[in-house]
């Protein structure tokens, strides 16, 4: 189902207030989001073609896609983080680059062979079992596609663990690792690369045609 926001501009300006507090206790405590997601993508590029975002979240991939220039889908079960993440994209004017839908990415709705590049950043480590949604993420690449995905690695966990935990909360931590994305791919005869940044790690692969 698309996800069209409904968005005040008193909801805009309280997000972006909330939005910086957060990217700037967390790049004190050692995690830079943006600066995290400026290498990823590019060491993604080039990403030509269409691009579909699974796990919007609050949409910091997001934000970075559509200040790239990027015209794009972006799907999340979750349409309270949908709408942080389109309150987010709006604050910059850049809400007519996204398409948003609610959207599981273990069972998506688009058909096979859909999308050139697939980018996930920050998911797994909700994800138990990583072969459902790469199941999906493989369907809908084109043959000769890209994905990239990325996550938090130990270090990065235990910065948001500690986050969390000073906020009374937990966080979750399903312990996949680059290593288990890149080997799932490798399996698919994927062509792989992997990269590191400051409490993330990268795959990235391509598929083959």
């Amino acid at each position: 189902m698309k996800y069209i926001p409904e968005l005040t501009e008193q909801e805009i300006e309280e997000n972006n207030k909330h939005f910086k507090e957060r990217i700037t206790l967390y790049k004190h405590k050692g995690l830079d989001f943006f600066k995290a997601r400026s290498f990823i993508l590019q060491k993604a590029k080039p990403l030509e073609g269409n691009i579909l975002e699974i796990g919007t979240g609050t949409g910091h991939t997001t934000l970075c896609l559509a200040k790239a220039g990027h015209r794009f889908a972006s799907v999340d079960p979750d349409k309270e983080t949908l709408k942080i993440a389109a309150l987010n994209v709006a604050y910059e004017g850049m809400l007519s680059n996204v398409d948003f839908y609610v959207m599981d990415g273990m069972s998506l709705a688009f058909g096979d062979n859909s999308f050139n590049n697939i980018i996930i950043v920050c998911l797994f480590h909700h994800i138990d079992d990583i072969s459902r949604i790469l199941k999906e993420t493989d369907r809908v690449l084109v043959p000769g596609g890209k994905v990239v995905i990325s996550d938090f690695d130990r270090y990065g966990m235990e910065i948001v663990n500690t986050v969390h935990e000073e906020e009374g909360r937990k966080h979750e931590d399903s312990g996949v690792t680059g290593k288990d994305i890149r080997d799932y791919l490798d399996a698919l005869e994927y062509n792989t690369k992997s990269y590191d940044y400051k409490g993330y790690w990268i795959v990235i692969g391509e598929k083959a045609k």
